[in-house]
Order: C-alpha cells, then structure tokens, then sequence
C-alpha cells in the first residue's frame, strides 16, 4: 500500500493547505511565500465558479504534503463565454519532492477533467523556475500538453506622490460610485472580450462582497469619460484580507546591499523592501480595459490611480499584461520593476484548435486571481 493518497481537500483541511503554502515560498532573490489568512477556502471565492484542491496526503502522519487547484471560470473565448480551467498553486514539501507524486497527481486531475467542465486550462509557470519549466512541460509520465501562450508580465509601480497629474484632452477621470454598475458592466463587456479569456462580469458578482471580486470595491474602480460617455476602467484590488505575499528572505548581492537600498530610496520617497517575516503592500490593477485600446485613455487612468493612492497603506500597483498587449508600453513608461511568467494552455488532447486559440486575440490573465 502506497504511503500516499490523492483526494479532494475539504475545509477541515483549510490549517494543512494554509501550512503547506507558508513552507513553500517561491524562491529567487527576494523569496516570497503566498500565504491565504486566515482561511484558504475564504479566498478560494476569487478562483472560479468552481474550485477543487487536488491533495497529497501522507497517510502515516495524516498531514498533507503538497497539493494543486483544478478551477472553472466563465471566460470570453473569441468573444462568447466559455468554462475555461485555470491550474493553479502546484506545491509539494521538499521532503517529499522525486517520488514520482506529481505525475500521481496530474492522473488525479485527469479523472477530474472527464466532468467535461472545460477542454483545456491556462496556467502559469514564473520565469526562472528551470525545474518546474523542466517537469511540467516534458509531457512525460502522463503529464498533459504545456501550449505555449506566450509571456505575461507583472509590473510593480511605485505609489508615490508626483508633481501634479497631467490632464488629457478631451478625458475626464473619477472612481466609481454604485450607480456606474451598470454601465460598468455593459461597458465590460462591450470592449473586455477583445482580449482571449477576458472574465465575463456581472452585475451581481461586482456587489456581492463575498464573491468573485471579494475586496474589490465600486469605489476602487477609477473611470475614465470622454464627454459623457464612459472610455475606459481600470481597478485596484487590495486582497491583504484574504491574501499575502510575505517576505521570507533575501539572497545574492540583494541580502546585504538591502539596507543601503533602503536608505537612498527613502531620501528619494520611494518603497523601502521590507524585513524579512513582513509582508509586501501592494494593489493588483482589475479589469484594465480601454476604448479603442488607447494608451492615452489607459495612461490617464494609470496616473490618476497612482496619484490617489500615494501615501497610503500599500506600496506598489501591481499591473499584469501579455507581452502582446497594446497597453503593455503605457506601463513600461512609469519605470516598473517586472515579474515575468511563462503562459501555457494545458490540455491532454494537443490539436490545432486549441494550439489556434492563442493566436487568434491577445491573451487576457486577471493578475488577482493566479
């Protein structure tokens, strides 16, 4: 009899997968662990309509050892909704890594893909990560197809004070009030499905403070109007509640010039790297969409977002962007570090159709949900 099992997490595993997570932190030259306080089935509201966490269980101790996540979002593909999967949280203890538990697990969520809830998922996998870039995408062992999707780029902009926000002709911009639900939401989905997977977005969903936009208040989307008509929406989704980054260590150059860094970027105004143990205070950038897809109309937004929200309780603005995306060089131009992930479309059937879907419109990831 194996030592190990495969199931499906339930709540009475929320402390074992929230443990798992703390002792798994993505490693580089700041190692950061995701962690999901205080409850991970809580913020599980954000993932899909439908969430299923694939579990390795040690059957000696009891304990979880490593686990992942099947989701299903409604995702506009070539402009008509569609479940798509999203695979997401891969994570194994170190203790327990080359025993053959992934390609186990991978079987798991193969059983699981036969509900025929979706043909295929969108996974990301960070740039750096050779090991995972290496397993995952070998299609050894029973391990489904890796669809190369492109790059998708994470830009971190500093939230601090500039000289006054430059006004663009003929654009005015405010934050949202409940009113604009509506036509938020009619404007969503008028412009949003230019993008592949872009999320369908309903009324509902923006008001319900538990659902899938758990945090992200009407008040948290800025707007932006061309005379009266609505032209643009970027939100600014602060997830601290359910949802952190830590910092668990820095290595390389990084561990010791961090003190020095600090000090000038404080003369300067800017962010200081926390200590190791605290957390990283940022915002995730919601629902970018742009008429036309302007830069001048996305930049506005941007500049105004970053201007309200200096001096406040987060650091940063985290904007995520395929390397195809038009919109993609208005970030660029605010000087932002970057976080770069391999995209991927991973399907147990490799046709053309599916190969097909990522060329035909650019690649849309909403950066609060991965």
């Amino acid at each position: 009899m194996s030592r190990f099992r495969f199931e499906l997490a339930t709540e009475a595993d929320d402390a074992d997968l929230r443990r798992v997570l703390a002792e798994t932190p993505m490693e580089g030259r700041i190692a950061v662990a995701f962690r999901r306080e205080p409850s991970w089935f809580v913020a599980a509201a954000i993932d899909g309509h439908q969430r299923q966490v694939v579990a390795c269980r040690d059957v000696e101790s009891g304990r979880i050892v490593g686990f992942g996540c099947r989701s299903i979002r409604t995702l506009y593909v070539d402009g008509r909704p569609q479940c798509v999967g999203y695979l997401s949280s891969l994570r194994l203890l170190e203790a327990h890594r080359n025993r053959g538990l992934i390609a186990r697990g991978y079987a798991f969520f193969r059983r699981l893909h036969n509900d025929g809830q979706t043909p295929y998922y969108l996974t990301t996998i960070a740039d750096g990560n050779v090991t995972a870039l290496n397993v995952l995408t070998s299609g050894r062992a029973g391990l489904p197809h890796y669809i190369p999707a492109g790059l998708y780029h994470t830009l971190a902009i500093p939230l601090v004070q500039y000289n006054g926000v430059a006004a663009t002709p003929g654009v005015s911009i405010r934050r949202g009030v409940p009113a604009d639900v509506p036509a938020i939401v009619r404007f969503l989905a008028a412009h949003g499905p230019r993008r592949q997977f872009f999320p369908l977005v309903q009324e509902g969903d923006l008001r319900d403070p538990s659902g899938p936009w758990r945090g992200l208040a009407i008040e948290d989307l800025w707007l932006a109007f061309c005379g009266a008509e609505l032209a643009g929406v970027l939100g600014t989704w602060d997830q601290h509640a359910y949802k952190q980054s830590v910092v668990t260590g820095y290595h390389g150059t990084l561990a010791w010039l961090r003190p020095a860094l600090n000090a000038w970027w404080s003369l300067r105004g800017y962010p200081q790297l926390p200590a190791p143990g605290d957390p990283l205070r940022f915002r995730v950038a919601a629902l970018p969409v742009v008429r036309d897809d302007s830069p001048a109309i996305f930049a506005a937004l941007l500049c105004r977002a970053v201007a309200d929200l200096a001096g406040g309780n987060c650091t940063h603005l985290l904007v995520g962007l395929h390397e195809r995306d038009p919109l993609l060089p208005a970030v660029e131009r605010r000087s932002a570090t970057r976080f770069t992930t391999h995209l991927y479309l991973v399907s147990w059937d490799d046709d053309d159709e599916i190969r097909a879907i990522i060329s035909r419109r650019v690649p849309y990831l909403e950066p609060g949900t991965l």
